[in-house]
């Protein structure tokens, strides 16, 4: 499939007068977009880009255990899909560091709980309360009563 690096882009319109598919590009806010399902993929926009902002992404052969990574075929070409793959993973980032933040802070607030209370969890409503709190002294005081 064919894709356009949107950073890169410059709209300059030479993909689009050599591109033999009519509508397969077109322009939203000065930036050249594949319509995918009129592409034929023939890549002759590819080296019409001043810019090179425009690559091509294959998809992943199916390939044996036995094989090795040097042999995969098409490999060239998915190196080409870099820009992208980056600029993807860049802006995921802050969202997996704010989830691992939020699962850490979890983990840190159950183990300041459960030195808190012995190492046992901490009681809820109508549970027994944990040592150290004095319902163990509280039990006692009201079986002393009767």
């Amino acid at each position: 499939m064919i894709f356009v690096d949107e950073d890169n882009c410059t709209g300059c319109g030479d993909c689009l007068q050599v591109c033999p598919q009519e509508g397969a590009i077109v322009f939203q806010q000065a930036k050249a977009v594949i319509n995918h399902d009129l592409c034929s993929s023939c890549a002759a926009c590819m080296p019409a880009c001043p810019e090179e902002a425009i690559y091509e992404v294959e998809a992943a052969p199916m390939v044996s255990e036995q094989a090795q990574p040097a042999q995969v075929a098409g490999q060239p070409t998915l190196s080409r899909a870099r820009p992208a793959i980056v600029s993807t993973l860049a802006a995921a980032a802050p969202l997996a560091v704010d989830a691992v933040v939020g699962l850490a802070r979890r983990w840190m607030e159950g183990r300041s709980v459960a030195r808190r209370t012995g190492g046992q969890a901490e009681s809820g409503r109508g549970g027994q309360a944990g040592p150290g709190s004095g319902g163990r002294r509280r039990r006692q005081r009201g079986k002393g009563r009767k």
